[in-house]
């Protein structure tokens, strides 16, 4: 009887330990496939960011070096790239070419891959920009970009065209000293027919935009020549702002900069 009871101990020591065996490798075993697992998604997911960083630089690849930087870097933080549009009732809020080019920019990278604020500052001059220190208004957005068309409609007979660039050079100046990492791209108004002083102007704050290192895209060979009547259908002579044409004009000539085919 004795031999029986431990024979039948040792067998079911036996069985406890073949089952807690089978039961630590089944684990081992499990815990070593989810490892496996895991680093094989982890590396797919680090694949799948690194095709879309790249996808996105690519499409970037026209646009200045700086704002380049600045893109790569608000990607590789994956967040949104923060781009300020500012300037006069040329550049509105509403119904403009900004509208448009945020479309055309949600099309070609993908919606929310920028975030873009408006800031439309009716009849300012650049003095008044720089005395009402709108570059404050920007610091709130935290931009990776400011795309600036500044007030040189509004200064054109008004203000001299040395202190319309002093101003500019204040307000990119106040930005930078609460975004440092920000970068300011400068473009210009809309042309407008038969003018004189204007687009000696223009050329000045291209000029000006060289010299202290500043981006700047010039839009202006899209449009009809400014001594062309052709361009009154794109702005509109009594306004000088842009018509609808004008402003999908201005803003496809900014999108073929943003998005590299």
């Amino acid at each position: 009887m004795r031999n029986f009871v431990l024979i039948l101990l040792v067998t079911a020591a036996c069985l406890a330990f073949l089952i807690t065996g089978h039961l630590y490798w089944e684990r081992k075993i499990e815990a070593t496939v989810q490892a496996a697992r895991a680093k094989v998604e982890t590396s797919a997911k680090q694949e799948t960011e690194t095709s879309q960083t790249e996808a996105i630089l690519a499409r970037a690849k026209q646009l200045p070096a700086a704002a380049q930087a600045a893109i790569k870097r608000a990607v590789e933080e994956h967040r949104p790239i923060h781009l300020v549009i500012a300037g006069s009732e040329s550049t509105p809020e509403n119904g403009g070419w900004p509208e448009r080019l945020k479309q055309a920019l949600d099309d070609a990278y993908g919606k929310g891959v920028f975030h873009i604020t408006v800031h439309e500052y009716d009849g300012l001059t650049t003095a008044d920009a720089d005395r009402q220190r709108i570059a404050a208004d920007w610091v709130k957005d935290k931009p990776d970009l400011v795309l600036l068309e500044p007030f040189l409609l509004n200064d054109n007979g008004v203000v001299t065209i040395d202190d319309t660039l002093a101003h500019i050079k204040s307000i990119i100046d106040e930005l930078k000293s609460a975004a440092p990492n920000a970068v300011v791209i400068l473009q210009p108004p809309n042309p407008i027919y038969n003018a004189t002083y204007y687009p000696r102007q223009v050329q000045q704050l291209e000029a000006f935009a060289k010299e202290n290192g500043y981006p700047y895209l010039n839009h202006w060979h899209a449009w009809p020549d400014d001594q062309s009547e052709e361009l009154n259908r794109y702005v509109d002579p009594q306004t000088d702002l842009p018509t609808e044409e004008g402003a999908a004009l201005w803003a496809d000539a900014l999108a073929k900069r943003f998005i590299a085919q």
